[in-house]
């Protein structure tokens, strides 16, 4: 049986069919809207190109599979803000470049598991975020750790739009030795430097900025153990503090992300669950998804030239929880 991802347009979610045989984790589109790259388990990697979908609405003609020669689970990618380079990250420390094509394996300083990755705006470098605390900086072909605050596993990374820094979303599970442990972290490509401790072990799995970089959306759950229900968690972040609000939906929260005219947020989970924020009514509001498909993401289409509809990819995610993000 294969995959399949969704796709909303504002209103309503759309399965369709990718082909791939085990399970996507994360995408990222180029940043003309033209294609998008997906990763999954078992090295799998697959070019998404959509107009093609409208001109054959063959499942062949939209899905092309990327050759990556690895079996290690691919966990995160970034596509370049000039869309000719990408970097592929995955778990025991896997770091791809994906460039003209073809993808090659970079020499990677840990064996880590690699969860997420991000460029930065003006395209100079990326930082890789994972398991251990572990930060990279990618640049010039060359990994090197950036040293910092003492962290665990570090779930989720984006960059302020003016590239003065990145916040990124921990998992802050008290197995990492802290009395009160850090939930969010910020990284100005030399330095990871504690920015929010919590009194519970909350999973910050989502986080991104809105475009005009005035506030930065943080999406999450406080895991209460496995049987009991996580309580679920949206933050702001103006650069000074936070505000927080509770959201209530009968599984956790899995992913967030500002439409591209940050009119307002999508917010996505186990379930099925789809949410709409939107900060000038501060109001949250449900979306019918029509799915019980735990739902990862979204990934928003950038506006191409002369495309007034926005576009979202949702993956559908593993059962386990624990996998899925």
């Amino acid at each position: 049986m294969s995959v399949h991802i969704h796709l909303f347009d504002g209103e309503r979610l759309t399965a369709v069919d990718t082909g791939a045989v085990r399970p996507l984790r994360w995408a990222a589109w180029q940043p003309d809207g033209s294609w998008c790259l997906l990763v999954g388990n078992g090295g799998g990697a697959l070019r998404y190109d959509p107009s093609a979908t409208l001109r054959a609405g063959s499942s062949t003609t939209r899905f092309e599979p990327i050759t990556t020669d690895t079996k290690h689970n691919l966990r995160g990618v970034a596509i370049s803000p000039d869309g000719r380079r990408a970097l592929l990250v995955g778990n025991r420390g896997a770091v791809f470049l994906y460039e003209e094509g073809s993808v090659r394996a970079l020499s990677s300083p840990t064996t880590e598991n690699l969860r997420r990755v991000a460029w930065r705006p003006q395209g100079d470098y990326a930082i890789i975020v994972g398991n251990g605390g572990t930060v990279l900086r990618y640049q010039d072909g060359d990994l090197t750790h950036i040293p910092g605050d003492r962290a665990h596993t570090l779930r989720t990374v984006a960059w302020r739009p003016d590239g003065e820094y990145a916040l990124v979303g921990a998992y802050a599970s008290r197995w990492a030795g802290y009395p009160r442990p850090h939930a969010l972290y910020k990284c100005d490509g030399r330095y990871l430097q504690a920015l929010l401790t919590s009194d519970e072990e909350d999973d910050f799995v989502a986080v991104d900025w809105h475009p005009d970089g005035r506030q930065a959306l943080i999406v999450g759950y406080a895991f209460k153990g496995a049987r009991e229900a996580s309580s679920n968690k949206l933050l702001t972040y103006d650069g000074a503090g936070f505000s927080y609000r509770a959201v209530e939906a009968s599984g956790a929260l899995l992913g967030a992300a500002w439409h591209p005219n940050g009119a307002y947020a999508l917010l996505c989970g186990e379930g099925g669950a789809l949410f709409r924020y939107r900060p000038s009514a501060e109001q949250i509001e449900q979306v019918a998804s029509g799915t019980q498909d735990n739902l990862v993401g979204p990934f928003w289409r950038p506006a191409a030239k002369g495309q007034s509809e926005s576009l979202a990819l949702l993956l559908r995610g593993p059962e386990e929880r624990v996998y899925t993000v």
